[in-house]
């Protein structure tokens, strides 16, 4: 694994840490590329129950890196440039599909493809500083990472079109109060608190938290009559597992559950 990305297993949890602190952690090809392997093995690990992805130092993820773009411009044909793109943009749908629970830990600036990254992820914690940009308009981009699908479904459609097309710094709060971010805290609270929401869903009965990961994912593409028919085969299936008699006996003696994923 490149320096560029860190990874750091706490029991059920794995960290994935992007690691360019000095460039704000904008994605260049390598950082990319290690991060959708990075993710791909947390995708066929069934030991992994929930994925946090934060960046070091004062930053989660500034985007794309202009300057290494710029300099390799002169090389770039578009046929190239968008099977890349379409290779990198996995680490999004990974955060998505993958069967573990996803959390974005937002320590400072999120924009562009790294506002993609964290939209991607099924929760987001961010520190007071955490700052929001879209910035592709910026950089004279109309976005990937399937940011404007995300902010569209997170969001609705009149505040993912006023974070898109303004291009405004938004603050953490500001994300907060727009559904963007699930809960802000100090950012010296950051990660214990991070800690502590991926410690107890880790804890969760693993079948039921992945099956109802499915649940949510066939959501947005399901009409309501075939999601009414999926969720209760996956639930009936939870409802007969050693887990779901495990809880009950737990509830009955008072006790912590011992989940197996059985």
């Amino acid at each position: 694994m490149s320096d560029a990305i860190k990874v750091d297993d706490r029991g059920a949890v794995r960290r994935v840490v992007l690691n360019r602190p000095e460039q704000l952690n904008a994605m260049d090809v390598e950082l990319l590329d290690h991060l959708v392997a990075a993710l791909d093995a947390c995708a066929h690990d069934d030991a992994v129950r929930v994925v946090v992805l934060t960046g070091a130092g004062r930053a989660f993820c500034a985007g794309g890196d202009l300057n290494a773009m710029a300099a390799g411009r002169d090389a770039m044909t578009p046929g190239h440039e968008l099977a890349t793109l379409r290779r990198h943009a996995r680490a999004a749908e990974l955060l998505r599909s993958m069967p573990a629970v996803t959390i974005a830990a937002v320590n400072g600036a999120c924009a562009g493809a790294g506002l993609g990254l964290a939209a991607a992820a099924d929760l987001r914690i961010a520190a007071e500083s955490a700052v929001f940009r879209s910035a592709f308009l910026t950089a004279g981009l109309s976005g990937d990472f399937g940011t404007a699908w995300s902010l569209s479904r997170l969001l609705g459609e009149a505040a993912a079109r006023e974070l898109m097309l303004l291009n405004e710094k938004v603050s953490a709060q500001r994300a907060r109060e727009l559904g963007l971010v699930t809960k802000v805290v100090a950012a010296d609270d950051l990660d214990a608190e991070t800690d502590r929401l991926a410690a107890a869903l880790a804890a969760s009965a693993p079948l039921a938290l992945r099956r109802m990961k499915t649940n949510l994912a066939e959501a947005a593409t399901l009409g309501f009559a075939e999601a009414v028919a999926r969720d209760s085969e996956r639930h009936i299936a939870c409802a007969f597992s050693d887990d779901a008699a495990e809880a009950g006996a737990a509830f009955l003696a008072r006790r912590t559950p011992q989940f197996t994923g059985h």
